[in-house]
């Protein structure tokens, strides 16, 4: 798929609401919970009436609502109630799904390139931005949500936890499963963190 203007603009909205993230320094787990939902209800209903359907898709238009856009806040809430207490790992998957994948689709689409072996119409460009850039997010927003000093972003602890879930999350995202729907890959993301001692 091209980056055309309109697949641009939607995915800086992506990685731009990423930085709601950042408020889970501050919030319970129910009100982070509060939180997703309630973007989920703000995306089904209002982002609409306010020009969001210039963020739709084609085949979103054909069937009425933006699949991805919706899974998106669902995705956090899943995130938040499975991890609850543990909002700094809440915290590092949103980094991957915001910042990774809306970065992985920017740089890949843009770049073009050498594609992946295991998918076609995916390319190494976004594999590698995924990584990086999902990568680094996921780090800095750990240690924020945890309040520590951005330098504790390159620690041991948390590289041995961001470094395999940002490759496993990168590599499951550029998957061919046509149930995927951009979102599926924070799933296994979850599954590895939570026997990890919480620092």
């Amino acid at each position: 798929m091209p980056l055309n203007s309109g697949e641009l603009k939607r995915k800086l909205v992506h990685v731009g609401v990423g930085a709601f993230a950042l408020l889970l320094r501050y919030l319970t787990w129910p009100e982070a919970a509060a939180m997703a939902a309630g973007a989920f209800l703000f995306n089904w209903l209002v982002l609409p009436r306010l020009g969001g359907r210039a963020l739709w898709r084609e085949h979103d238009h054909g069937a009425g609502y933006p699949i991805g856009i919706l899974i998106y806040p669902l995705s956090v809430l899943v995130l938040v109630l499975v991890l609850r207490e543990d909002r700094w790992m809440v915290a590092a998957v949103w980094g991957l799904l915001a910042v990774g994948d809306g970065m992985a689709s920017i740089v890949g689409q843009a770049v073009g390139g050498p594609r992946l072996p295991w998918n076609a119409r995916k390319g190494w460009a976004g594999f590698t931005a995924f990584v990086v850039f999902g990568g680094l997010a996921a780090a800095l927003l750990s240690v924020w949500t945890l309040e520590m000093p951005p330098s504790a972003a390159a620690s041991p602890w948390i590289l041995v936890v961001v470094v395999p879930v940002t490759v496993l999350c990168s590599r499951s995202s550029s998957a061919t499963r046509p149930w995927r729907g951009g979102r599926a890959w924070v799933w296994p993301s979850t599954w590895p963190s939570r026997p990890w001692p919480t620092p």
